[in-house]
This record gives C-alpha cells, sequence and structure tokens, in this order.
C-alpha cells in the first residue's frame, strides 16, 4: 500500500511541476513574446515563477498559480501518508 502512495505521489508531484511549466511557459509568451519564454527556460527563470501570480493579478486567473504551487501538497500528503504505513 505504501509502495502505490509513493508512486502515485511521485507521478502526481511530476504532472503537477510539468503542467504547471507549461502553463507558466505560455503565460510569459502570451505577455513577452516566444524568443524571449524560450530564454527565460535557462536564463530567467524567476519570470516562469512570477507568471501564476501575474495571471492572478492582471486577468483573475487562479489555475496556473493552483497547478504550479498547489500541486505538491497532495504529493506530499500521500508521501506523509506512505511513511506512516511503512512504520507498523
Amino acid at each position: 500500500m505504501a509502495g502505490i502512495m509513493r508512486v502515485t505521489g511521485g507521478l502526481l508531484f511530476a504532472f503537477a511541476g510539468l503542467y504547471g511549466m507549461v502553463l507558466c511557459f505560455g503565460l510569459v509568451a502570451d505577455v513577452f513574446g516566444s524568443a524571449v519564454a524560450f530564454i527565460s527556460l535557462i536564463f530567467f527563470p524567476v519570470l516562469l515563477g512570477i507568471a501564476p501570480w501575474y495571471a492572478l493579478l492582471a486577468n483573475g486567473d487562479f489555475v496556473p498559480l493552483l497547478v504550479t504551487y498547489g500541486g505538491g501538497i497532495p504529493a506530499f500528503v500521500l508521501w506523509g501518508l506512505a511513511e506512516k504505513f511503512d512504520k507498523r
């Protein structure tokens, strides 16, 4: 049971991270253009980090913020539950 929870938590964490990056990349590409979005992947990752906050404040769209920063919460809960099941 604990192994299934760890795998599910890891997949959830990976999916939320990748999907959040795709959403943030799209936001940066819409505002600044594709060239700046590609440059921000390597040289300016802070721009991708504040993109969900920009979407919330400028457009009222909370989905990028929820996916990017809130996606890890259920994954960590699953990992914590897996640790509790392992100790029995």
